[in-house]
């Protein structure tokens, strides 16, 4: 059993009264910012940092990750708080529903999109059942083994809202051809995919003895109590304001609802759905990857005002991060109420105007830098 819990139990307490006083909307001029180095998935790291069995063996999934926590924790002073991701890539959901899940060597697991052929098919879905369907009995095995063997939190898995989970199971062009052609059995998928994601997250919880409106964190960093899930909906970028409102908003907000409210990632800039977001009662919180569109986060965090959602501002560690920061919060003086920040670093990958692009960084280097901006920034 680690003891990983116990040896940073102060240090995880403040950055936890932190992140509440952010999602409180409290008048502080310290903002929860995370340097996250302990990155569960495998993008953004070389093959020789990886371990041949991360997707084949629990134990080595454990592993790796409990020693990313310990590594991270002699970096830098930050609010990380550590917990225990059972990942296998963002196809879990979609798996239950027959869509095929790759393993490529040392890589992410890839997930293809596409399994039902025409409208009518959608009146032969089911809602999958956590024990038996696709890869979710090997997320609770996961779950099991994590309890058995750790303290520490754990996490349900990566989890893919109505929409996104939707063109998983039946592919952009069909998705959207049926929204103008089929839009009634575009409301039965949806309807269908948002009870499964209730069921399944319901499911994993119940194994990890979580009441509905918890959940340690969204995608490394913690949230506060009250937002009971997380769900990716990174294809609301390329969607219309008007289709969103019509298709994916109402069962997006019953998914939150269902668990006391909730965050929803995505990556890229969707600012043509702030009014939909402000619409939506049980969102808490927008977790966006904005890779590096100053501009963009500027306009999310101004339209979110007065609506108590808090802005999770996330990106990979920028190749001049210093600068970022200074031109959101000094250039052009982003608010810091409601705000929680994170900097995920990778050292080989960094965000450059707005693209990924490869990097040569060392994580202590990185991290003695970041010391620096926090104190400037975010104390």
């Amino acid at each position: 059993m680690d003891n990983i819990q116990e040896m940073y139990k102060e240090r995880n307490a403040i950055s936890m009264e932190l992140t509440k006083d952010a999602f409180a909307f409290k008048d502080t001029k310290k903002v929860p910012f995370t340097f996250n180095t302990a990155n569960y998935f495998s993008f953004g790291y070389p093959p020789e940092e990886l371990p041949e069995d991360y997707y084949t063996s629990i134990e080595s999934m454990y592993n790796r990750q409990i020693s990313q926590f310990d590594n991270h924790f002699d970096l830098i002073e930050d609010n990380y708080v550590p917990y225990l991701m059972p990942w296998y890539g963002t196809g879990v959901t979609a798996s239950a529903f027959g869509v095929p899940v790759g393993f490529p060597d040392k890589m992410d697991p890839t997930t293809d999109c596409g399994v039902i052929d025409g409208p009518a098919d959608v009146d032969k879905l089911e809602v999958p059942d956590p024990q038996k369907d696709g890869l979710m009995p090997k997320v609770l095995e996961t779950i099991e083994y994590f309890q058995e063997n750790s303290n520490l939190p754990i996490n349900f898995t990566d989890n893919h809202g109505p929409l996104t989970l939707a063109v998983q199971v039946l592919g952009y062009e069909k998705l959207f051809i049926w929204m103008y052609e089929h839009p009634k059995q575009v409301h039965k998928l949806m309807d269908i995919l948002a009870n499964t994601v209730i069921r399944w997250v319901k499911a994993q919880k119940k194994l990890m003895g979580h009441d509905n409106d918890f959940c340690i964190g969204n995608q490394g960093v913690p949230v506060a109590p009250g937002c009971g899930i997380w769900f990716s909906d990174d294809d609301c970028v390329i969607i219309s304001k008007e289709h969103y409102e019509e298709f994916a908003l109402p069962y997006h907000d019953r998914v939150l609802e269902a668990f006391g409210g909730g965050i929803m990632h995505f990556c890229g800039t969707a600012n043509q759905h702030i009014d939909n977001f402000r619409q939506m009662p049980n969102l808490k919180g927008i977790n966006n990857f904005a890779l590096g569109d100053v501009e963009g986060t500027l306009e999310l965090k101004k339209g979110l005002e007065g609506s108590k959602k808090v802005l999770v501002a996330c990106d990979f560690t920028h190749y001049d991060y210093e600068e970022y920061y200074s031109e959101l919060f000094e250039k052009n003086e982003m608010s810091k109420k409601g705000l929680v920040v994170q900097s995920l670093f990778s050292p080989i990958v960094g965000v450059k105007e707005g693209k990924y692009e490869f990097i040569d960084r060392k994580e202590k280097d990185v991290a003695d830098d970041m010391k620096n901006v926090m104190k400037r920034f975010f104390r």
